[in-house]
């Protein structure tokens, strides 16, 4: 599939070379981002067990005791952790 912008105007040129996916299905969506993303009580719990200092590893172990259909990964769970701690510490560029 190619896309370009047409010069001039507000419209773009989408080229579909081939209709079929060069792979199969995903059995599990264990990994992918948008079923690992947190609820909004997951990650309040998430927030709250990282100002606890509760470990990674425990706080993955209680999401998926708590929803056994939960499929965060531990880099998710990175993630949202530096995301909060970010929040809290702020702007950097002040000296």
């Amino acid at each position: 599939m190619c896309d370009k912008p047409i010069k001039g105007q507000e419209r773009w040129v989408l080229k579909v070379i081939c209709g079929l996916h060069n792979h199969e299905l995903a059995e599990t969506l264990v990994g992918h981002p948008y079923a690992g993303r947190l609820q909004p009580d997951e990650h309040t719990l998430v927030v709250d067990m990282t100002k606890s200092r509760v470990k990674p590893k425990n706080i993955v172990f209680t999401l998926k005791e708590k929803n056994e259909d939960n499929v965060t990964t531990i880099k998710q769970l990175y993630n949202t952790r530096y995301t909060y701690k970010k929040s809290v510490r702020g702007l950097r560029t002040e000296m």
